[in-house]
């Protein structure tokens, strides 16, 4: 696979689903509104009959095709996302860090779109 490729379907099989439910919530979201969107959004970025992959499995998964790639903000991105991933799935995050999870994965998806556009 190209790295054109590879950044192509990150774009889409990450970049896309890791904050999909998010872009549709306001500021003024609520703690609960911001939580369910998150374990949608983190917790469970694929969906199939065969189950639900993690915002975090998935990368582990597509990070390989993207040698060459500047993966620095992604990685950044999900390395925050694992840190507050038992919190998100027992619903015991603060505010502060529902914020914090919410902007990872608004910039995870930026970083893939521009990594997409950069190797096209």
């Amino acid at each position: 696979m190209s790295l054109a490729e590879a950044t192509a379907r990150a774009k889409h099989d990450l970049g896309k689903y890791v904050a999909f439910q998010l872009r549709w919530l306001g500021a003024q979201a609520s703690d609960a509104e911001l939580l369910e969107a998150l374990r949608a959004d983190v917790l469970n970025t694929r969906r199939g009959p065969s189950g639900s992959e993690s915002a975090m499995a998935l990368w582990e998964r597509l990070r390989g095709d993207l040698v060459g790639a500047d993966l620095g903000p992604v990685d950044a991105g999900i390395a925050l996302l694992q840190g507050h991933a038992q919190g998100l799935e027992a619903g015991t995050c603060s505010r502060a860090d529902l914020e914090a999870c919410s902007q990872a994965a608004l910039d995870i998806a930026r970083a893939l779109a521009d990594l997409a556009r950069t190797h096209r």
